[in-house]
């Protein structure tokens, strides 16, 4: 997602500052050719390609589809009442950090979705003169936003699907721990982001592998268990636990039964899970091999278990010998 592909339709901006007596709205007009438009359009395009979003989905019966403007014009009256509960929140929580929040109502290709940044406010010093004429430097918060997608708290929400993508940042409300703006502002459930769904998979299939399988076999079952994936993510555009469990695992079904608990403890849903193609490149690229006398190799995943370019030879004392084909030069 570029930039470029984003149509910014309305725009308000609010102040959530705890020292106020409430959040401050208003609408502002852009033009294309403004650097807050471009600003605004380049968190849009990265919140839709984050890989590191959670995401939720509401239903007919949930407040969000009420709650969610179907149009421009009943943006204004969604930016209150979310401003309103987030500075709530900010105002009762000393974690919660106050900020600048921009709502956004805007279009990809047709599709309009609603969106919502908050900003922490810069930290600076500067300088100041009291009323005794002294001159000192002090912390001022509330200079400007910080800027970039990192440094936000979001939701982006698409109406059309009914399907919403949110920062994974998560603080303490009455005691327990949670996704504040899906939970208490949205209502929603989230479901594990995929960047955090693909580690999970692949660190409870190496601590299984190692579990399970003999040390000799462990170098060679993970290669597997990493090409296997990067396969069916390349051919379907999905990741499976079921897939896992009936390839890499096929062969023992104490490891099998042991992935599926540890998918079930980490909530990972057994039908096959879409990725992106940022996420699907991640899986794709060159794989590191790290020996236990620290020598390290990248090698594409497609290479790791082909004979013709990498071959793993095992001597009968357990030592293994990595050898490398048909290399045509060496560059240093």
């Amino acid at each position: 997602m570029k930039s470029g592909d984003i149509e910014i339709y309305k725009v308000y901006l609010t102040t959530i500052d705890a020292t106020l007596p409430f959040p401050n709205c208003s609408e502002i007009k852009l033009d294309p050719e403004d650097a807050l438009y471009g600003y605004i359009a380049k968190l849009c395009a990265a919140s839709l390609s984050e890989t590191g979003a959670v995401t939720a989905n509401y239903g007919d019966s949930d407040p969000a589809v009420e709650a969610v403007p179907k149009n421009p014009e009943e943006l204004e009256g969604f930016v209150n009442k979310v401003a309103e509960k987030v500075f709530e929140l900010v105002r009762d929580n000393a974690e919660m950090r106050s900020g600048s929040a921009i709502f956004t109502y805007f279009l990809v290709e047709e599709r309009t979705f609603v969106a919502m940044f908050k900003l922490p406010f810069q930290e600076m010093f500067c300088c100041r003169l009291d009323s005794e004429g002294n001159v000192s430097w002090v912390l001022n918060s509330t200079v400007m936003p910080k800027g970039g997608l990192r440094q936000c708290e979001y939701f982006v929400i698409d109406p059309g699907t009914q399907s919403v993508r949110l920062s994974d940042t998560e603080h303490y409300i009455d005691d327990v721990r949670c996704n504040y703006l899906a939970e208490h502002v949205l209502q929603l459930r989230v479901r594990t982001s995929e960047k955090k769904t693909v580690e999970v998979m692949s660190e409870a299939a190496v601590e299984v592998i190692r579990e399970c399988y003999p040390r000799e076999q462990v170098p060679e079952k993970i290669m597997e268990y990493k090409t296997e994936v990067a396969n069916h993510a390349e051919t379907t555009g999905c990741v499976s636990v079921p897939v896992v469990e009936q390839t890499v695992f096929s062969d023992s079904d104490v490891a099998g039964e042991r992935f599926h608990e540890r998918m079930e403890v980490a909530q990972i849903p057994s039908e096959p899970i879409t990725v992106s193609p940022k996420t699907e490149r991640t899986l794709t690229r060159k794989q590191k091999i790290v020996t236990d006398n620290g020598i390290e190799l990248l090698v594409p995943v497609s290479y790791l278990r082909n004979p013709d370019y990498v071959e793993y030879v095992q001597a009968e004392d357990g030592k293994i010998t990595i050898l490398l084909k048909d290399i045509q030069s060496i560059v240093l």
